[in-house]
């Protein structure tokens, strides 16, 4: 008598943890089914806000030599690569800034100081657009460039523009 009350006691004690155990599981599945939801809707922003950027990056860089393919056909035609006409583009126009003196690819005399080129891009396999400034104004050229039969860079200034002095 005194084995069955211990194996009904540990029965019902068995019950009782399994009873337990299905509500304590119950409970945790939903909270997790509301995290999973949350992190599910935070996913979708996450991935809208992403194509955006990409659309974004796809846009900005329409005018870029290095993801224009027909651009970089007709280089690698030529007998160059992109990247070494992007550098040799960029060095020559860079380069050219000296201390002391107008970067002589500028077309404008610098006001205040010097003129020097900041920055430069290829739009395409024919033009390069650059940033310059003397210090107080700032403007940009857009140059033609071309190679010549003996594989040397010709830069043309197709044209220039100067900003106003803001004050």
């Amino acid at each position: 008598m005194k084995n069955t009350k211990i194996f009904i006691y540990l029965f019902a004690f068995a019950l009782l943890y399994i009873l337990f155990q299905r509500v304590n599981v119950g409970k945790k599945i939903k909270v997790d089914a509301q995290k999973i939801e949350k992190l599910s809707g935070k996913l979708k922003e996450v991935n809208k806000v992403k194509d955006s950027l990409e659309n974004e990056t796809l846009e900005l860089s329409y005018f870029d030599l290095r993801f224009d393919d027909y651009g970089g056909e007709y280089i690698e035609d030529q007998g160059f690569s992109v990247e070494a006409i992007e550098s040799l583009v960029l060095d020559t126009l860079i380069e050219a800034n000296t201390a002391g003196e107008d970067n002589p690819f500028v077309p404008l005399v610098g006001m205040e100081g010097t003129t020097k080129i900041d920055r430069v891009k290829l739009l395409n396999h024919k033009w390069a657009i650059a940033d310059f400034t003397d210090g107080t104004y700032w403007g940009q050229v857009l140059y033609l460039y071309e190679f010549n039969k003996d594989k040397t860079l010709r830069l043309d200034v197709i044209s220039s523009h100067l900003y106003p002095k803001i004050k």
